[in-house]
């Protein structure tokens, strides 16, 4: 009597331990629908990997085993995925969820503020006459550079597509003529996109 209860609760450890052995996966990849430097794609390769982890939990499947599993199965990842080509990515995967990232706009582009000019005549540093507020000095005050990255965020689970959305973000910092920079946005851009899917799971 005494071994057979020892058998039972060395079982039951066992299969806590199993349980809690498990932990959900989710592979993640990055898409551009358009041209990206070379150097940014790697990079937020990298960071979409490291935000996910970071946001979730989870264990994470980098982009470059997404792709290679991609490639192997003959399973297209455009615009439209079909329910199946999507479940039998994640059992190649041995993954939960896939998380799909594609930039579909990045832009830095310069812009004309003109309240920016009429806020330094207001200060004082420009003399608030139309000459100058239409002149050198005035355009020039005017001036601003604005990165903006747009993402189109999916969200897969073995039942097919659980969530889509599109999500922009800016970045014009504080003298944005030399820092205005589209990478910073897109990592702004991935953050949104991991902090509302994962409101999801």
């Amino acid at each position: 009597m005494w071994v057979r209860r020892k058998a039972i609760v060395a079982v039951a450890i066992v299969m806590l331990l199993a349980g809690g052995a498990y932990a959900e996966r989710m592979a993640v990849l990055l898409q551009c629908a358009i041209g990206i430097p070379s150097y940014a794609v790697r990079q937020l390769q990298v960071y979409l990997a490291q935000r996910a982890a970071f946001f979730s939990g989870m264990q994470v499947i980098p982009d470059h085993e997404v792709r290679r599993a991609q490639s192997e199965l003959g399973v297209y990842l455009g615009t439209y995925i079909p329910d199946e080509g999507v479940r039998k990515l994640l059992r190649r995967l041995g993954a939960d969820y896939l998380f799909i990232v594609r930039i579909i706009k990045w832009e830095n582009r310069w812009e004309i503020r003109a309240e920016r000019a009429i806020f330094i005549s207001g200060v004082g540093l420009l003399d608030p006459t139309l000459g100058n507020l239409l002149g050198p000095l005035g355009l020039l005050s005017a001036l601003d550079r604005r990165a903006r990255v747009t993402l189109l965020v999916r969200l897969y689970g073995p039942t097919g597509l659980l969530h889509a959305n599109v999500v922009s973000a800016d970045d014009a910092p504080f003298l944005s003529w030399l820092f205005s920079d589209p990478l910073r946005a897109a990592r702004k851009a991935v953050d949104m996109a991991l902090q509302e899917v994962l409101q999801m799971l």
